[in-house]
């Protein structure tokens, strides 16, 4: 079909560009679909196996065999370096079933697990960076990562036992780690000198939302703060649900408007108030901006404020227009204003 050829044309592209390494994400969609049918991978990553598009699988295992072609050659051909996350119990399964059966693909396993060859001990989560011994075949070294969150361990694991088991040296790129921002509108913490967490992240479903206020609630000295919206002309279902996702962490949340699109506010409002289990831990307010700014008001040290839903997209969707709308510029701008007001 025509994705396929498309991937193969950029990644020519890229080829004859001088590019000598690419990292692409393969969906189960695209492996089932055939899309990545005789691309030969230098490594292949296992992360996890969770409850997600088994609208499309049917059932986990179906899931988790759709993923497993790609690393024993159900997808035209074996990667020579198979990366496998030892703390999920897929995972576990996936390591097991390519060692016995897959004798092409050269194994490496990471995780916390105390068997895995890459892995994270000491862990120390905290409000503003994370702190671990890594631990390697090769070595040992003391990591200290401005990324927060079990998850991100998880993931820096996951890179470092690539690069290694393609032959790169962890000393060499982990110096590098330090002034790593992230992603951009994925947990992006916007630090403006205020003395409380601001972060922005894309979140915008309620396993999304249990995820990351589930990962942030522990690290945080002081109350959890949220604003999150849904989007207008979208799944229905999902509001009430991601609004019992935000109720079950936040100590307070603001309920606002994420991307409206065509539908009116108090539609999604209506949706979204199904899901309330704690109708005083929680305003509605349409003006995006302004429940940034109350929420920002209402911060104190030691608090944690999740602009959740938008993440990196820098527009806002109402009615059949297009705004300009960046919740990072928004609140960085809005910190600034507060400051100037405090000091003045």
């Amino acid at each position: 079909g025509a994705q396929p050829r498309q991937k193969r044309m950029a990644l020519a592209q890229m080829r004859d560009a001088g590019c000598r390494t690419a990292v692409m994400e393969v969906s189960s969609h695209g492996i089932d679909q055939q899309r990545v049918r005789g691309l030969q991978f230098g490594a292949a990553v296992f992360t996890n196996l969770t409850r997600d598009h088994l609208d499309y699988h049917g059932t986990l295992e179906s899931y988790f065999d759709v993923k497993t072609r790609l690393f024993t050659g159900g997808s035209g051909s074996v990667p020579k370096v198979s990366v496998v996350n030892l703390d999920d119990a897929y995972g576990e399964k996936l390591a097991a079933r390519l060692g016995a059966e897959v004798p092409t693909t050269r194994v490496v396993t990471f995780g916390e697990d105390p068997r895995a060859q890459v892995r994270a001990e000491n862990v120390s989560l905290q409000f503003k960076r994370t702190t671990f011994r890594l631990v390697w075949p090769g070595g040992t070294l003391e990591v200290d990562s401005p990324l927060i969150g079990r998850y991100n361990v998880s993931n820096l694991l996951a890179a470092i036992a690539t690069a290694w088991g393609l032959g790169r040296d962890p000393f060499v790129f982990l110096t590098r780690l330090r002034a790593f921002k992230g992603v951009a509108g994925r947990m992006e913490r916007i630090e403006e000198g205020q003395p409380f967490n601001v972060l922005v992240d894309y979140a915008h479903t309620d396993d999304a939302l249990r995820n990351a206020l589930g990962m942030l609630r522990p690290i945080t000295p002081g109350r959890m703060l949220v604003v999150y919206g849904c989007g207008g002309n979208r799944d229905r279902t999902k509001r009430p649900l991601m609004t019992r996702a935000v109720q079950e962490y936040a100590d307070f949340a603001f309920a606002t408007a994420d991307n409206p699109r065509t539908e009116a506010i108090s539609q999604i409002f209506d949706d979204m108030r199904g899901g309330v289990t704690a109708p005083e831990k929680i305003t509605w307010i349409e003006d995006r901006r302004r429940a940034i700014s109350l929420a920002l008001d209402m911060a104190k040290p030691g608090d944690c404020l999740l602009i959740a839903g938008k993440g990196h997209e820098s527009f806002q969707e109402l009615a059949d227009t297009v705004f300009p709308f960046d919740d990072r510029q928004v609140a960085r701008e809005l910190i600034g204003n507060k400051a100037l007001k405090v000091s003045s």
